[in-house]
């Protein structure tokens, strides 16, 4: 740590200077000034510049130099002739020197200029070049840079701002840049916006570059679907620090959503492409994969580049089929002067949305509970008695209940103390006490510039995650510099050092909602913390336990805030660098080298008090057997448990390449080639060790003696089941019999994968028009099988372009700007996951070692030397476009994609001890559409309206699944209900049985494929089933709109998902020995509101569709099938939705204000997030936090980051 500091800091203090390490020698007589000038360019490598009048060709000069310094050879040639000079990198500026009356008449008559320069689209252009040119044609010298050739006053920044100071009032201002018409104008102080308007003649100049990780190429010389989103719009979306979420409806094809099953986001480019494997697309940050973005600064990012095709993605190989993201991140540029950013926001999310679900209220749950209350059916003795682990939950309105029909109080007791809890809504109390206002708050600073040798960037960033919870903290620090080098025309290089960590501490909480008991309060009336030990057992039962084990079973939520932590500290360091070698005219050697280190140390610590830890002990605590005599405890009786977990990870990947890049003939030829080998491993460890008895002043523990614990004698000495068994005779056992604990003392795991791949990929391109892209690559892993078949087998992919708008025959449409046609047609493919499959046995410790008293591996996944990665095999065609001076462009694609291979179980001869390894058993097809349009849709001097849609269009189907591999046969209606994969249809198919209404007992009914109503439980089979469409979006995009008026800026950004269906969330339980299946849990409880509509008595199915409620699980099993109703046609509700995603509003003060403030650019901005939702259903659903398969309904997660406000500023000097 201490090299990597002392590294960054030398490297920090790095300068840019001139080299005057060049000597000059010159004897020369009355030689013209002239000539002498090119003799020391020759000698040193330094460019003069000057007007033809400040030096005559007759002028002339005797020059003595030897092996001088070359300041001091200027010096001498330039003495006593009334001139001057200033060095700028390599360009030396010579002019007249100006007499003391000149100096005071231009200092009178200047003036300070400023302007953003933009594209059609609003968008800043930064690098183009500003000159100012006098009335009478002359170039004045305002500290010249030297930019593409180019000398000019200045260059426009990141943002597309310039300010140039001393400037001639009535000079002409000419701004210029690659593909736009030159713009002219008269100098004033305040240029304002200048839009630069596309050259049409010369529209091939106007070069998208397109990154892939590997290369950086003119998107006119790809033949692949690329898409590049908007970075002002993506910069601008301030509330988020995720590069993925600010991607979210600028990439047509792209879909973000809630997983089903899942709690993180599910990111698909053009549909899924795999059952088991990776689904996630590959990452790549500065043409390293990284497996995790979500640390990256956005503020960091200059260039996205997503590619979906197979021609685009195909070079990434055997991990490329779900697309690919690449990313660059910021560098300087050289003769830049030094610039500093600071970016700064606030997001203000409020507290969750606790009252969310649908449940009832305090008074209907009362009732409820009154009306279903049956002590025959389940009676006291029942109830009481204790399960495993000593569990006996009796809810507060139970126990009054039961009382009551056990005579211990009257009715009219009874009566008043469920009126107390009708009368009580704990869903304030639960905000005011569980949550907190949640929030955001990110800084981030850069520091860039440059010369000519050598330019840097370098940036700090810190951001403070306030989540809901009290107590809770999350801090991020990030620190990254790119240095890049230019040693001389053929030698450059670039160091990259990205450090990161991430350090997270929460308290010993609990995350109520209102699906908790209602009337359940967390403080009693005087204020104190109320104790909920009914939660776990009853009073009598609790007693028991205490008086026995002397060791308190009292349960009070609030006071176990403060009996429990867990910290986590995450560190994260990336270095990437990367040397170029120019070898011959047009072909470069390019070596990358990229070595990652991360540590993820974790530590759980629940003291003493903590009442997880006094459970266990007392279920490890044998009772006196003599009168006063005291308990035995075989665990530690003080101190607390803690748990420490350490995740280390190393990665490291080379690559060596050659590229060779050339034109000919004015360009009509261009070639490109690339080939290259790259070798990569990633390697990760984790070690968990739990220990009890642990006293954090002390950092000691007492050890337990596992010998003691393994007590045998009950069971005739018969093998234990796995972890440590104590078969005594505990005051309160954890199973029927015995004590377990978990043999969870130490762990340790492993985990190396490698690659090493071959790779080619060229590109021609004639007459500017013409096009074909091809590439290869063969990737060699331990993830796949040993057989040659599977280690080398290639991928590849073949591609053409035609500029058909640039032949003659479309030379008179006026209105068509650009048309180019792309098809392309490849393979790529996608890895098993690390651990899931391997040419290799992967082995795992025994679940039990203590079984054996050794220790020993278990071969947990069986290698398969024939198992291949998922291959897919993209066919894709597309337009691009643009009309009416580029006011309308875009791009439609149409795509075909074929996945074969799919990677899942399957089965294998038993003699070889295992039923099934992982294997390749089925294939996949994607179809879909893509349109990405931009428009400008108004355009005047203060003002304009630009939009951006995007479309996605996507139709998935499992061509080929051999259920009987996969070991999931589907025989009966219930195996299709439960399946999310199924042959013949899309995968995340949903099926459901046709409602035919309630019968006169209230138990449901449907219909079958003959049209015959049954409400039998065993009657549906397969055929029965109606398919409803599948919970994955079909239809999905984005639609932003920008207004920009003088420094103000409106963007509305929307997301919609539309196509899909989902289960509505409905009351699942009809049937149980109680109400309600509760567990203790803080989210669950109260039940579904629908309940209280339910049939009751006859005539109700004519008003209700909720079946009637049986206490005995015979009748319910015998006469009906509640699915029939949970798992209902009516039940699957259209997850249609629009969202607007975020609103911002920037204000970026005027020129004549920031020359005042002495700084470049200062930008407000305001966002609003997620504040409108349009959906299709009826019940309140925001599908996008709906986990839509659940098999008894649909299951909603509460909404986060919704309705959030943020405040932000943006500061350039």
């Amino acid at each position: 740590m201490r090299l990597t500091t002392v590294i960054l800091i030398v490297s920090l203090l790095q300068v840019s200077a001139a080299t005057f390490g060049q000597h000059i020698t010159l004897n020369q007589k009355n030689i013209s000034l002239k000539a002498a000038l090119r003799e020391i360019t020759r000698q040193s490598g330094y460019g003069f510049y000057y007007d033809g009048k400040v030096i005559g060709d007759d002028q002339k000069v005797d020059i003595k130099l030897s092996n001088s310094e070359f300041d001091e050879a200027l010096n001498s040639v330039l003495s006593g002739l009334g001139l001057t000079y200033k060095i700028d990198g390599k360009i030396v500026a010579i002019k007249k020197e100006k007499s003391f009356l000149d100096k005071v008449i231009d200092a009178l008559k200047a003036i300070d200029i400023s302007g953003r320069v933009v594209d059609e689209t609003g968008n800043p252009l930064a690098g183009a070049a500003v000159s100012i040119v006098k009335v009478d044609g002359k170039i004045e010298d305002f500290d010249p840079v030297k930019y593409k050739g180019r000398t000019a006053a200045a260059i426009t920044n990141a943002n597309g701002e310039f300010l140039i100071k001393n400037v001639d009032e009535g000079s002409i201002v000419i701004i210029s840049y690659t593909g736009y018409k030159e713009f002219r104008a008269k100098a004033v102080k305040d240029m304002g916006v200048i839009n630069m308007v596309i050259n049409a003649e010369n529209l091939e100049e106007v070069q998208v570059r397109v990154n892939t990780g590997y290369q950086s190429i003119s998107s006119e010389r790809s033949a692949g679907s690329i898409a590049k989103p908007d970075l002002n719009i993506m910069k601008n979306r301030s509330g988020t620090m995720n590069v993925i979420q600010r991607l979210d409806g600028l990439v047509p094809g792209l879909t973000i959503n809630n997983a089903p099953n899942a709690t993180g986001p599910t990111i698909l480019f053009r549909g899924l492409t795999s059952i088991n494997g990776n689904k996630n697309p590959l990452f790549v940050v500065n043409g390293i994969p990284m497996d995790d973005i979500s640390s990256l600064n956005p503020n960091d990012i200059e260039d996205v580049t997503v590619l979906k095709d197979a021609t685009a993605a195909s070079i990434w190989g055997a991990r490329a089929a779900n697309g690919v993201v690449v990313i660059v991140t910021k560098k300087g540029r050289n003769s830049e002067k030094v610039t500093i950013d600071y970016d700064a926001f606030m997001n203000f999310q409020g507290k969750p949305q606790i009252d969310y679900f649908p449940v009832l209220s305090s008074t209907e749950f009362i009732q409820t509970a009154r009306d279903l209350f049956d002590p025959v059916t389940n009676p006291w003795a029942t109830v009481s008695t204790p399960t495993a682990g000593g569990r006996a939950l009796v809810a507060p309105h139970e126990m009054i209940l039961y009382n009551q029909s056990r005579g211990l109080i009257t009715k009219e007791q009874a009566d008043a103390q469920l009126a107390v809890l009708a009368g009580q809504n704990n869903v304030q109390e639960i905000k005011d006490l569980w949550y907190r206002n949640a929030g955001l708050m990110n800084h981030s600073l850069s520091v860039s510039g440059g010369g000519n040798k050598y330019s840097f960037y370098g940036s700090g960033a810190y951001t403070n995650t306030l989540n809901s919870t009290p107590g809770s903290k999350n801090d991020n620090y990030g620190l990254n510099l790119r240095q890049d080098f230019r040693f001389n025309d053929r030698f450059q290089a670039y160091l990259i050092t990205d450090l990161r960590n991430n350090t997270i501490s929460s308290k010993n909480t609990v995350s109520p909602d209102n699906r908790f008991l209602p009337y359940v309060m967390f403080k009693n009336a005087d204020g104190t913390n109320a104790g909920m030990p009914w939660m776990y057992r009853t009073d009598a039962l609790r007693q028991g336990y205490e008086s026995k084990s002397l060791i308190s079973l009292d349960y009070n939520p609030l006071n176990e805030v403060d009996y429990g932590n867990t910290k986590t500290n995450n560190f994260y360091g990336r270095l990437t660098s990367g040397l170029t070698v120019k070898l011959l005219k047009g072909l470069r050697y390019e070596g990358v080298y990229g070595y990652a280190r991360g540590n993820n140390k974790s530590t759980n610590l629940l003291d003493e008090k903590n009442f997880s830890v006094r459970n266990e002990l007392v279920s490890f605590t044998v009772a006196p057997t003599t009168a006063g005599g005291l308990p035995t405890y075989y665990l530690p009786s003080s101190g607390g448990k803690y748990t420490v977990g350490n995740i280390n990870q190393r990665n490291w990947t080379v690559r060596n390449q050659f590229i060779y890049d050339n034109s000919w003939k004015d360009e009509k030829h261009q070639l490109t080639l690339l080939a290259g080998q790259e070798a990569q491993e990633n390697f990760n460890s984790s070690i968990t060790s739990v220990v009890r008895g642990y006293n954090s002043q002390l950092l000691s523990y007492t050890p337990i003696d596992y010998a003691l614990l393994f007590k045998t004698t009950t069971l005739n000495n018969s093998v234990p089941p796995a972890g440590v068994v104590y078969y005594g005779a505990p005051v309160m056992p954890s199973s029927t019999t015995s004590s377990f604990l978990p043999p969870d003392q130490y762990s340790e795991t492993e985990q190396t994968v490698r690659f090493t791949s071959y790779y080619a990929n060229g590109g021609y391109t004639y007459n500017k028009k013409y096009t074909v892209n091809a590439s290869w690559r063969i990737d060699q892993s331990n993830l796949f099988g040993r057989d040659k078949s599977a280690q080398n087998k290639p991928v590849w992919s073949a591609g053409a372009s035609w500029g058909l708008g640039k032949e003659n025959l479309m030379a008179n449409i006026s209105w068509l700007d650009r048309l180019v046609l792309r098809t392309s047609y490849g393979i790529s493919g996608n890895s098993p996951d690390p651990g899931s499959a391997a040419s290799f046995d992967v082995l795992s410790k025994t679940t039990n070692g203590f079984a054996v008293n050794l220790n020993a591996l278990n071969i947990s996944t069986p290698g398969n030397k024939k198992l291949s990665w998922e291959t897919t095999k993209t066919t894709n065609i597309g337009i691009d476009f643009a009309v009416l001076k580029n006011r309308i462009s875009g791009s439609i694609d149409l795509y075909n994609k074929n996945t074969e291979n799919l990677i899942g179980f399957t089965p294998v001869n038993p003699f070889t001890g295992y039923a099934n390894i992982t294997g390749n058993i089925g294939n996949m097809n994607n179809k879909g559409v893509e349109l990405s349009l931009k428009t400008v849709n108004l355009q005047l001097n203060d003002f304009r309206w630009s939009t951006l849609f995007n479309f996605a269009y996507n139709k998935n189907k499992l061509t080929k699944y051999n259920t009987l591999l996969a070991g999931r046969v589907p025989s009966t209606a219930i195996d299709i209900l439960s399946q999310t994969y199924l042959e013949g249809y899309s995968a995340f198919s949903l099926f459901a049985y046709q409602f035919a209404g309630l019968d006169n007992l209230g138990d449901p009914q449907i219909r079958l494929k003959d049209g015959t109503i049954t409400k039998s439980p065993t009657a549906a089979k397969i055929e029965d089933l109606k398919y409803m469409g599948t919970y994955q979006p079909i239809w999905s995009g984005g639609f932003t709109n920008v207004f920009d008026y003088k420094g103000f800026s409106l963007a509305l950004n929307m997301i919609y998902n539309l196509g899909h269906v989902m289960r509505k969330d409905v009351n699942f339980n009809y049937v149980n020995t109680r109400l309600i299946p509760f567990d203790g849990s803080f989210t669950l409880g109260n039940i579904n509101e629908e309940f209280a509509r339910r049939w009751k008595v006859p005539g109700d199915e004519a008003f209700t569709n909720v079946p009637s409620y049986v206490t005995s699980n015979a009748i319910n099993s015998s006469r009906r099938n509640t699915d029939y109703y949970t798992r209902a046609d009516i039940n699957v509700l259209d997850a249609s939705y629009v969202k607007l995603r975020d609103a911002s509003l920037a204000y970026s003060l005027p020129k004549s204000v920031l020359s005042k403030l002495k700084v470049s650019n200062l930008t407000l901005r305001t966002q609003l997030s997620n504040v409108m939702l349009w959906k299709a259903n009826k019940a309140g659903i925001d599908p996008e936090f709906q986990n839509a398969f659940g098999l008894n309904g649909g299951t909603r997660t509460a909404p986060f980051n919704q309705h959030t406000f943020t405040v932000g500023a943006h500061l350039t000097f």
